[in-house]
């Protein structure tokens, strides 16, 4: 049992920085997909991402060192076909007339050793068919491929890491992973009572599809701000350091203040009041007379939040900081500085959290524009939320297993 808990365990120290990492892509997906991202299908998506990172490790820990794997003369394959039953006759001591046996049958690696590759792959076609919706030859097929991806992982020696497999390549293994996939999508009805409905997660997703929230805004300012804008500037600064005006390399106002113009202005000025992370994220700036956005109206929104907040937040920061650690910069000067700084954040801070209590999406710096982001709802889903339907697009049984009430199916 101990060595399947250690690659649980190392899977469980890894998950939290593997999902920070597919955050960013899995909200901007949803977003387009869908218009919205609900907590229900977070929870359900990155559930099947810890599942799918905890059989790998099983698969591959622990790793022993290249030189053992090299002293190694153990069989690299078995081609044979239900050797595991024949191992399990010959070494379990299984009688089916004798129950003392049966108890002493569940120590056996000939019985653990199949029964851990069944159960390896259930979740697998549980997901497959209540998630993902595949009919159950598909939900077949794919647990075949993750089976021999694993199975080629094993005879590659880990990609060729290791000089010959640590591990058996063993042709039992895809045929009860397989089964074991099977068995997970037959078994969904069952088990998928205790997760949300697939057709209500859609339903709810597309029903927020009009709303710009904080979540959204925060996505597309990381993408447009932290992301593109940054990279430019790095990018400005490379090309710089490497011509004859090397010494503008670390100017703030090309490397820093240009970025921030081109990205954050010119580029939506060019798309209708979109920057590329609004893009991505299918949400746009409009003036909110109902006229087209002028040049004017996009300067003042982007230049009190980019030129005027974030950097005020900076100075309030670093004023706070000397203020606290220096007893000489504790001047009255200093001090009032601080204080108008102070106030100014806190009429920040309480906007953000006034506006997100009564659920509007208006921020101060888009009110003294006369601005505001609309989303664009997703091409397909234009008309609304799903249609009801009776049929099952993907399978034999699929919408069995939601309530009669839940029968939309997302197309």
């Amino acid at each position: 049992m101990a060595s399947y808990l250690g690659p649980i365990k190392t899977a469980v120290f890894i998950f939290p920085f593997l999902a920070a990492l597919l955050s960013l892509p899995f909200a901007v997906l949803q977003y387009r997909r869908y218009g919205s991202v609900l907590w229900s299908r977070t929870i359900v998506l990155f559930s099947f991402v810890f599942y799918m990172l905890c059989a790998y490790f099983l698969i591959i820990l622990p790793l022993p060192s290249i030189h053992a794997v090299a002293a190694l003369q153990t069989p690299r394959y078995n081609i044979v076909p239900f050797t595991f039953v024949r191992e399990f006759v010959k070494y379990s001591g299984f009688e089916l007339g004798n129950y003392h046996t049966w108890i002493q049958m569940l120590k056996q690696p000939s019985f653990l050793q199949p029964a851990f590759n069944l159960m390896l792959t259930v979740p697998f076609g549980f997901y497959m068919r209540y998630y993902f919706r595949r009919p159950w030859w598909q939900a077949v097929l794919l647990t075949f491929g993750l089976s021999l991806f694993y199975e080629l992982t094993q005879l590659s020696g880990l990609y060729f890491i290791y000089p010959r497999p640590y591990r058996l390549f063993d042709v039992d293994d895809l045929l009860i992973n397989t089964t074991g996939g099977l068995i997970g999508f037959w078994l969904t009805p069952l088990i998928a009572v205790a997760f949300p409905s697939r057709a209500k997660m859609d339903e709810r997703s597309y029903a927020r599809a009009d709303r710009v929230g904080p979540l959204r805004r925060l996505v597309a300012w990381v993408i447009d701000y932290v992301i593109i804008a940054g990279l430019f500037g790095v990018l400005i600064s490379i090309v710089l350091q490497l011509t004859v005006f090397k010494s503008l390399a670390d100017n703030w106002f090309i490397t820093s203040l240009l970025p921030m113009v081109c990205v954050l202005y010119l580029v939506p000025l060019g798309l209708h009041g979109q920057t590329w992370g609004k893009k991505l994220l299918r949400i746009r700036i409009v003036a909110v007379d109902g006229q087209p956005l002028t040049w004017w109206r996009l300067a003042l929104r982007q230049g009190l939040l980019y030129v005027v907040t974030l950097p005020l937040f900076g100075v309030w920061f670093d004023e706070l900081n000397n203020v606290l650690v220096h007893i000489g910069a504790r001047t009255q000067l200093n001090l009032l500085a601080l204080g108008l700084l102070s106030a100014f954040v806190l009429f920040v801070v309480w906007n953000f959290f006034w506006q997100i209590v009564r659920r509007r999406e208006r921020l101060f710096y888009e009110a003294w524009s006369g601005t505001e982001q609309v989303a664009i709802r997703p091409d397909a889903k234009a008309e609304g939320t799903p249609k009801p339907s009776n049929t099952e697009p993907t399978g034999q049984t699929v919408d069995k297993l939601d309530n009669p009430d839940d029968k939309q199916t997302a197309k």
